[in-house]
């Protein structure tokens, strides 16, 4: 084949490509249907340990590293629709999920979904009541429909000089819509007589934040531990409260203009609202 046949033949394959894509973009599908297969996974972070940052790497700044012993997340509400209104399927749930374990964890497959591109991805998170289990352990479960949590963590953070315990549960909810990924786009496109996967990949690290709007914050944990006011080894929520953001460094523990978080409780609160993304590194708009 000469060059020029070479040229020709990748561009009729761009060609059927790029028609294929408007297609699939446009909700024509082909007729036929397939299968939308839905995990969760915690990474590494969750999983093994958020670690303190070496030279040019990733983890706490202030030296310290966290590991997770428990961290359960109530999901619902998981749709797959499209921007017009239509819905194709739902996972009603609440399913509690602990993503502590090693994963990827299936939360469900949703069946006989027309094959096109369906734009629109959403998901809840929000206080379990009458939750069943994913993954969890019946006394998780109960823990989080007793208290009416959405999340709940518990672990154990150290420098090396000191170390302090924590277990926080959450109440607040929040729905995650419009979800996107670079590589994937828009949703999620369903293969006619296959399975499109889709991930929601827990951020635990985010917990840990030192800003409520930089697109580059630091991990930090000083500024928990240094509220463990009666020195128990065990930080709570309301030691959290206790603690007025404008007591803290300059430069760190910034709100945005957030005027109605003024205290470290509130502050980790917040940042319950940024755990989930879409694909790995994909994010969805956010919401009560």
């Amino acid at each position: 084949m000469n060059r020029r046949n070479s040229k020709t033949t990748i561009t009729l394959a761009a060609v059927a490509a790029a028609l294929l894509g408007a297609a699939l973009g446009s909700g024509c599908g082909d007729g036929g249907s397939g299968t939308v297969r839905i995990t969760t996974y915690g990474e590494d972070f969750i999983e093994q340990e958020i670690p303190a940052a070496g030279a040019g790497g990733e983890g706490f700044v202030d030296g310290n590293s966290v590991r997770f012993s428990r961290f359960l997340v109530a999901f619902s509400e998981i749709s797959v629709a499209d921007s017009s209104g239509a819905r194709a399927d739902e996972i009603a749930g609440p399913l509690v999920f602990d993503l502590k374990p090693p994963g990827p964890h299936l939360i469900g497959e949703l069946t006989q979904i027309e094959a096109r591109r369906w734009d629109r991805f959403a998901v809840a998170v929000q206080p379990a009541a009458a939750a069943t289990a994913g993954n969890a352990t019946a006394a998780d479960v109960q823990l989080m429909n007793d208290n009416g949590y959405s999340v709940f963590v518990a672990g154990e953070a150290t420098d090396g000089q000191r170390t302090v315990v924590f277990s926080w549960g959450f109440a607040n909810t929040t729905r995650y819509s419009e979800c996107h990924e670079k590589s994937h786009g828009e949703g999620v496109v369903v293969p006619s007589g296959g399975t499109a996967p889709v991930e929601l990949t827990i951020h635990g690290d985010h917990l840990f934040y030192d800003d409520l709007q930089s697109s580059e914050p630091s991990l930090r944990f000083a500024a928990i531990a240094d509220a463990d006011a009666d020195s128990d080894g065990e930080v709570t929520l309301e030691e959290l409260a206790s603690v007025d953001l404008t007591t803290l460094p300059v430069g760190q523990y910034g709100t945005g203009g957030l005027g109605t978080v003024v205290n470290l409780r509130q502050f980790i609160t917040a940042l319950t609202r940024t755990l989930v993304h879409f694909q790995g590194e994909g994010h969805c708009h956010s919401g009560s």
